[in-house]
Parts: C-alpha cells; structure tokens; sequence
C-alpha cells in the first residue's frame, strides 16, 4: 500500500476534504500517531485510510492553521497539545 505524508505546504482541498468526511467532529492527540524521523524529532501524524493509499498529514502548528481557516465551526481541535508538536 502506497503512503503519501502531506503537510501544510502541499495539501489541497480535497485532502481537507477526506479529514472531514474521516473526522466530522474534529480531532484530538488520540487520534494523533508518532513517527520517529531520521534526525530523532518525532512527527504528529493523522492517518487517513484509502483503498489503495494511505493519508499521512503531518500535524504541525502551520497545519492546524491551515485546518482552523478552512473548517466549519463544528470542527473541533481543542484537545491538541501544541507544545509538543514539531515546527519547521
């Protein structure tokens, strides 16, 4: 199965698209996965599944953002502990 990690430079709207038909009520850390990169930081992932790929979106400061300014009202990203997300 393929893998595609997007982050707030690439993503388009219809990956905002698949987030909120995945996630109608928004997100929390739970959701969130851990990757470990190969500098030692660790990446915040939300995984989205597809039938033949899977949706890394790489949850940083920027993307929440980038989330924030395109989600209805309904969305909710409160539970999101900022802090310990990586910037670039």
């Amino acid at each position: 199965m393929k893998r595609i990690i997007k982050n707030y430079n690439n993503v388009e709207a219809h990956h905002l698209d698949m987030i909120s038909e995945a996630y109608p009520e928004g997100f929390s850390d739970d959701d969130l996965q851990s990757m470990n990169l190969a500098d030692g930081r660790i990446m915040r992932c939300l995984e989205i599944r597809k039938e033949d790929i899977i949706y890394l979106f790489r949850i940083d400061r920027a993307m929440l953002e980038v989330l924030e300014e395109s989600m209805d009202q309904g969305f909710d990203m409160d539970n999101i502990d900022e802090e310990a997300l990586e910037e670039d």
